[in-house]
């Protein structure tokens, strides 16, 4: 058996980079983990109207502090790739190299305005643990929010050996999605028999309307934040 440290951030999210990337930089820093994931487009603010030569000066930022913390991170992101702009997950190492990009699957309706769906689903290795990354809808495909069927993306990762799903989102504060947000990841962490390890943004008021923390592969908590304010969790998850 494998232990590994997971710390995730519950962070209000500003519009600007100049104020989002200090706190990350922080959390990193002084960060106790083996793995440290951040909430949807928490760099860049959720928008597309990022500064993209700006924000890969900030990638390299995080990579350093990643090498100096020796901690490895997912950072959510706005990318623009080949012309177009994509919601993104980057994962750096304890070393500071980048392991990969995720890019969100299933953007919602709304953000599909302005942002293209990524391609491929992809799976990483990294101090014994196999894990993949989702962003946001990728998960719960929720209805009334696109009108595409659900692939059902956490399965097909633990069909790719996926033991860990680390998964970024941005969920609002509307409690009428509260129920479907909390069932879809237990019953989706049963199905894969894998973890669940999300990080939320909080609203500058009011509560989220989806938990940050670690749902098991039974389909509980091990650890949940407070659904109200900025709050970090820290947890030893033991992987066969």
């Amino acid at each position: 058996m494998t232990t590994i440290r997971i710390c995730g951030v519950q962070m209000h999210v500003a519009p600007s980079r100049k104020d989002n990337l200090p706190r990350i930089l922080e959390y990193i820093r002084r960060s106790d983990c083996d793995f440290i994931v951040f909430p949807e487009m928490s760099l860049t603010g959720y928008h597309n109207e990022f500064n993209g030569e700006r924000t890969g000066e900030a990638w390299k930022q995080v990579a350093a502090a990643c090498r100096q913390s020796y901690v490895t991170a997912i950072i959510g992101t706005g990318a623009h790739i080949n012309g177009h702009t994509h919601i993104q997950s980057r994962i750096y190492s304890d070393e500071g190299t980048l392991l990969g990009t995720h890019e969100q699957i299933l953007p919602t309706e709304e953000d599909r305005k302005w942002c293209r769906p990524g391609e491929e689903l992809r799976v990483f290795e990294y101090k014994g643990l196999t894990f993949g990354c989702l962003i946001g809808n990728d998960l719960w495909v929720k209805p009334g929010f696109g009108p595409y069927p659900d692939p059902r993306l956490t399965y097909q990762l633990s069909k790719k050996g996926a033991q860990v799903v680390f998964h970024s989102i941005s969920t609002g504060a509307d409690p009428l999605y509260t129920t479907y947000h909390e069932s879809n990841l237990a019953l989706r962490a049963r199905e894969g028999n894998l973890y669940i390890v999300t990080a939320n943004a909080t609203p500058e008021s009011g509560a989220v309307n989806a938990p940050s923390g670690i749902m098991s592969p039974e389909g509980e908590w091990l650890v949940q934040c407070p659904l109200e304010g900025e709050h970090k969790f820290v947890y030893d998850i033991e992987i066969d």
